[in-house]
């Protein structure tokens, strides 16, 4: 099974510069911090310029369980995939988010924003990525499941200059700022096979664990492992052993 990589996303311009963004407004959330409420009015037109966060889905009485990751790019706001008018998502901040955010009102009156397409990428992009990891949770085994989130992370949270098309990376590892069990929520697995799994990543040296937390090793390869998985299909990483070749693979050809 092939599939599309939820790594890929837009080109943010670093300064916009469309009329329409001369009204937004800049905010920061710091880690942990609730970003949009589920089932709140969406009155603004919300982007993540920075950063990572997590969309949360209530399930039964008032628990919630993780369903994807978004970052830098990703609309949240009104008009966005997370819902029309009304949130579908609770969204928190993974680390410090800062988003870009105009109100709806004056979008929608704007003569060059919405039907001229300069909102419609963005839009596009998030679906995808939203839809990507969704299909993954159905899609793959425990492994599988697993392993994309972790590089969906790694592609999240890895600073700009430990992206693919820098010239190299700047650090081969990255600590996730989410623990052991927030993992395993985002894959869809209970504690136990998060634990198993997480353990033979250890033992095949991509992965080092603390009693909570998960430190990805080999982090160039990380970045890289969805764009592969899209080319190769699903099953370059349907066992440990075959996840560690093409980790590996991908390693040697960043470093030639």
């Amino acid at each position: 099974m092939k599939r599309s990589s939820s790594n890929s996303g837009p080109d943010v311009p670093p300064e916009p510069t469309q009329a329409w963004m001369t009204d937004a407004r800049v905010k920061t959330y710091r880690r942990g911090q609730t970003i949009i409420e589920a089932g709140s009015e969406l009155g603004d037109w919300v982007a993540i310029s920075s950063g990572a966060a997590c969309l949360m889905a209530k399930v039964a009485g008032n628990s919630s369980v993780a369903v994807a990751a978004l970052w830098l790019g990703d609309v949240i706001g009104w008009n966005s995939p997370l819902g029309k008018l009304a949130a579908r998502y609770e969204v928190n901040a993974l680390v410090d988010v800062v988003t870009i955010s105009v109100p709806r009102s004056q979008l929608s009156a704007s003569p060059d924003s919405h039907d001229r397409g300069d909102t419609a990428l963005l839009h596009a992009a998030t679906e995808t990525r939203l839809q990507d990891q969704i299909t993954m949770r159905l899609a793959g085994n425990g492994f599988q499941r697993l392993v994309s989130v972790l590089a969906t992370l790694a592609t999240a949270l890895a600073p700009p200059l430990a992206q693919p098309h820098a010239q190299r990376p700047s650090l081969s590892r990255l600590p996730l700022p989410v623990a052991q069990a927030f993992v395993g929520q985002l894959s869809g697995l209970s504690r136990r096979q998060t634990w198993i799994y997480l353990g033979q990543l250890t033992e095949a040296g991509w992965v080092s664990t603390t009693r909570t937390k998960v430190i990805l090793e080999g982090l160039s390869s990380w970045l890289a492992l969805m764009a592969e998985v899209e080319r190769e299909g699903l099953a370059c990483i349907a066992t440990v052993e075959l996840c560690s070749a093409t980790l590996t693979q991908l390693g040697d050809a960043s470093n030639a």
